[in-house]
């Protein structure tokens, strides 16, 4: 949460939501460690290609080097996020990850703005502004986690990553039209977004092609 919404901060939305998709590569690295599974080449080699539009938009875009540096740093603790959740699942209910996870969030990030004095313009807050940060927190943060984590019982991390980083789609059309030309980026900045999203569908093709030929060959096994 802190590195995203810095990122946003020192750059822009699109900016924030790019760097966001560099969390295919670090799955792909961090999850087989923690599962003690193979490493899957293909996974890598997708988070290659993003890491290359990565560096594209970091050269058309160096003024907002610092974003990008923050907006990296959200991918990577994003993804470690994902892969423990996994790992804790069926260990403990996901109402029990879910609360301990916001309310060691928001202690830590409080003890921050503490430290900083950034509290005290708490005040200026508007209610309508108040009333955004909670449905925020709660409809479009906590329950898409709580459900998240539930999804682990059927899908591996990687691929609940891979899902959550279609959100530089949506998330920078939105931006255009929300904050407008301070969303506007150079033509290589869309079209390595692009490519990146592009790799991470083509991802998903791969492995629902791998999950059909692997179902298809254990019914053929059994059937035998």
């Amino acid at each position: 949460w802190f590195f995203f919404f810095e990122s946003i901060k020192v750059s822009n939305v699109s900016i924030a939501l790019s760097c966001l998709s560099l969390s295919t590569l670090f799955a792909a690295v961090i999850e087989p460690i923690i599962f003690k599974r193979k490493v899957d080449w293909v996974e890598i080699l997708i988070g290659i290609v993003i890491v290359a539009c990565i560096l594209l938009i970091f050269n058309a875009e160096f003024k907002y080097k610092l974003g990008i540096f923050y907006g990296i740093l959200c991918a990577l603790c994003g993804t470690i996020f994902s892969v423990l959740n996994g790992k804790m699942f069926g260990k403990t209910s996901s109402g029990n990850i879910i609360f301990y996870e916001i309310f060691g969030g928001w202690l830590v990030i409080s003890a921050v703005f503490l430290l900083t004095g950034q509290l005290s313009f708490a005040h200026e807050i508007s209610l309508h502004d108040y009333a955004l940060v909670i449905l925020l927190a709660s409809v479009f943060t906590a329950y898409p986690m709580f459900e998240s984590i539930k999804l682990m019982k059927y899908i591996s991390p990687f691929t609940l990553i891979l899902t959550v980083n279609l959100e530089p789609v949506y998330g920078i059309i939105l931006a255009f039209f929300i904050f407008g030309s301070s969303e506007h980026m150079s033509p290589i900045f869309y079209i390595a977004s692009a490519v990146m999203i592009l790799s991470i569908v083509v991802n998903g093709l791969i492995k629902s092609k791998r999950k059909k030929a692997a179902e298809l060959l254990e019914a053929n096994k059994i059937v035998d």
